[in-house]
């Protein structure tokens, strides 16, 4: 059993080694399906609209880029290539001679998208100011003409904003070797899917495997060899009996699944 797991690693292996990277590909900058990474596709439609987009560094995606003519039908474009990002035009209070940061204006913005209440207003009485929050607060026409108006003033000059509102959590309380946390991630999935009807987890598998195939090429390939090398790392720190006992485990999944015998 030893042989054949340390086989498929090294298949694995010269299959990850094999793939060409970006890097390795000359002057061609798409794969041939002619996707590009989610951040080169908003790049490129900010430099032909010449504004301002700040996109959610986590997002990995790979989209195909936008053909449509004007800003928002681009924004569209790509925004729905990917489950669960949206886009969302920002204004900011206006400070003369600063911009706000990339990052804050994402966290601010994601922050203010996932509050539950419909509205919020936080005073202190020491001061006599408030912070005050609305839900979806029909915008009254022209309100963008008279923002530098307004006090305290907001700059007219709108920021976009590509994100994922609600981004699935990753491995939490991961401790111990990376073989340990490599477990532990597992047995959260698995508990994940057991909380899940039979449809539920047939959406989740088929949106894990967009995902994973609209993922960057080379971080795909790092993966994919990363998961080999650590399930190789668990499977040597079993016991014979912990091994035979997964081996047989395997064995009524596929069957369960695929049907048929098939060799312990």
């Amino acid at each position: 059993m030893r042989n054949m797991v340390l086989a498929l690693c090294s298949l694995s292996f010269a299959f990850v080694v094999g793939q060409p990277t970006e890097g390795s590909r000359g002057d061609k900058k798409t794969p041939e399906d002619g996707r590009v990474p989610i951040s080169q596709a908003i790049t490129e439609i900010a430099q032909k609209f010449s504004v301002r987009i700040v996109v959610d560094p986590a997002l990995t995606a790979r989209v195909k880029p936008a053909t449509a003519e004007t800003l928002e039908r681009a924004l569209d474009e790509i925004t729905a290539q990917v489950s669960g990002v949206v886009w969302r035009k920002v204004f900011t209070g206006k400070v003369l001679g600063q911009e706000v940061p990339d990052d804050q204006v994402l966290s601010a913005t994601r922050a203010l998208l996932n509050i539950q209440l419909t509205g919020l207003m936080v005073v202190d009485p020491r001061n006599n100011t408030l912070n005050s929050f609305v839900a979806n607060y029909p915008a009254p026409p022209g309100f963008e003409q008279t923002l530098e108006q307004m006090q305290p003033p907001f700059s007219a000059k709108p920021i976009y904003v590509v994100l994922n509102p609600r981004p699935a959590p990753t491995g939490q309380n991961l401790r111990g070797s990376r073989a340990e946390q490599y477990q532990q991630l597992q047995q959260q999935l698995m508990d994940l899917l057991a909380k899940m009807s039979p449809e539920e987890r047939r959406q989740a598998i088929q949106q894990g495997f967009y995902a994973w195939m609209n993922a960057d090429p080379e971080i795909r390939n790092q993966m994919l060899f990363e998961g080999m090398r650590l399930s190789f790392e668990y499977w040597q720190s079993l016991s014979p009996d912990q091994q035979r006992e997964m081996m047989e485990m395997g064995r009524r999944w596929f069957e369960q699944y695929f049907g048929g015998g098939g060799n312990p």
